[in-house]
C-alpha cells in the first residue's frame, strides 16, 4: 500500500489530535474487515461488474464528464417521452 499523503496544513492540525494514529489504524482495520465481508458476501461475477463500473466511472471523470450536464440531458430525454 502506498503511503497516504496528507496536505501540510492538515498534517499540522492533525498532529494536535491525541491518539490519532491509533484511531486511524482502528479505522483501517474495520475497513479491511468490511472489505473481506463484502468479498465473501457477493458472487465474484458481481464484484467484477462493480469493479468494471468503477473503472468506467473513473475514466469518464478523468475525461471531463459533467454529471450535471448528463442529468440535464436525461431530464430533457424524459420530457420528450
Amino acid at each position: 500500500m502506498e503511503a497516504i499523503e496528507i496536505p501540510d496544513d492538515l498534517a499540522v492540525q492533525a498532529s494536535q489530535i491525541p491518539e490519532l494514529q491509533e484511531r486511524v489504524i482502528r479505522f483501517i482495520r474495520l475497513e479491511v474487515e468490511r472489505h473481506h465481508f463484502s468479498q465473501k458476501r457477493f458472487h465474484p461475477a458481481t464484484l467484477g461488474l462493480v469493479a468494471k463500473a468503477k473503472q468506467g466511472a473513473a475514466a469518464k471523470r478523468s475525461s471531463g464528464f459533467d454529471k450535471a450536464q448528463a442529468a440535464a440531458d436525461l431530464k430533457e430525454s424524459w420530457a420528450r417521452v
